[in-house]
């Protein structure tokens, strides 16, 4: 039976106003850059994932084209599938009649009826979504370094160490500015090394993708960010995200992977996973000590008996 480690010496959520102590410099310096950037749009799910496409023209085209202004590599996106349009400060985006149609917010809009987007709208174009950002955001700047075909983890094909740290630093700079929650799941699979050499390495490869497979579709959300840490270890970023949504997520995930039937080669296998949980707090100083936080619970659910979830 999973069970949450509950310590004491519980944070007080009023002290979330002082985070920024401290930092008032380096943020007003980040205010001022960030007044400078153009409305964009960034690439959340799709490639070249992490991207931002500067909306610098009144008018831009997107589809797979490669000449588009919009480029995004998608064969369920049409080569000219939707136009973006600027006006007065506002930004409106136009379907041309996509084979697929184009949605915001998983509200699909008319043909050639153009439709104001707001702040972190969400646009699906085929298997594709990219997130509206106006001019000016803080946010954007904390996109810049995110694209990169270099950080997939090739087995997985879910992000990697490298880009884990990278975006970590970015939501954790991202929240500490805009007051937001942010929460950290740090998970492994139990006792990998012995189906490593029970079942050998080919079956270890099957479930580590299997696993990326079910989190991935399950339990990822557009703003999230999912990556292998390492060997059997996995890291989820949960912006947006307080320590008791977290823990709740933490769990349906645990649950998730283990009622889930990994057969190979005509066997169904046990796996499970522990899962730490970290949330941003006024004590935490740097990504890497939230990190380390979710990282040190998660052996406290290991020592406690593995498959279950542990926070602080």
């Amino acid at each position: 039976m999973a069970k949450a480690i509950r310590p004491s010496d519980k944070t007080d959520p009023s002290d979330k106003t002082t985070v920024l102590q401290g930092d008032q410099g380096t943020l007003e310096h980040e205010l001022q850059k960030a007044k400078e950037q153009e409305a964009c749009l960034i690439i959340i799910r799709g490639t070249p994932q992490g991207h931002r496409f500067f909306l610098s023209k009144s008018n831009m085209n997107i589809g797979r084209d490669p000449d588009a202004d919009i480029s995004v590599s998608d064969q369920s996106i049409s080569r000219k599938h939707a136009q973006i349009h600027k006006k007065n400060g506002k930004v409106y985006i136009t379907d041309l009649g996509s084979a697929n149609g184009t949605f915001i917010n998983d509200k699909k809009i008319s043909k050639d009826e153009k439709t104001l987007l707001s702040k972190e709208d969400m646009i699906k174009l085929g298997n594709s979504i990219l997130k509206f950002l106006p001019a000016g955001q803080l946010e954007i700047l904390f996109y810049g370094n995110l694209g990169s075909a270099a950080h997939t983890d090739g087995l997985t094909k879910i992000y990697n160490k490298s880009y884990l740290l990278e975006a970590l630093d970015a939501e954790f700079k991202r929240a500490r500015a805009l007051h937001t929650d942010f929460s950290i799941l740090f998970f492994d699979i139990d006792f990998f090394k012995k189906l490593n050499d029970t079942c050998g390495h080919d079956c270890g490869d099957y479930v580590l993708k299997e696993l990326a497979r079910i989190v991935k579709n399950r339990f990822v959300k557009p703003k999230d960010i999912f990556a292998r840490y390492g060997g059997e270890e996995f890291v989820l970023l949960l912006a947006n995200t307080s320590l008791d949504m977290a823990v709740t997520v933490a769990e349906q995930m645990r649950q998730a992977i283990e009622h889930h039937p990994f057969m190979y080669e005509g066997k169904k296998l046990t796996v499970t996973v522990s899962v730490g949980v970290a949330c941003l707090t006024t004590e935490t100083d740097s990504p890497t000590t939230l990190l380390k936080a979710a990282d040190k619970v998660l052996y406290v659910a290991k020592n406690h008996g593995r498959n279950q979830v542990s926070h602080i």
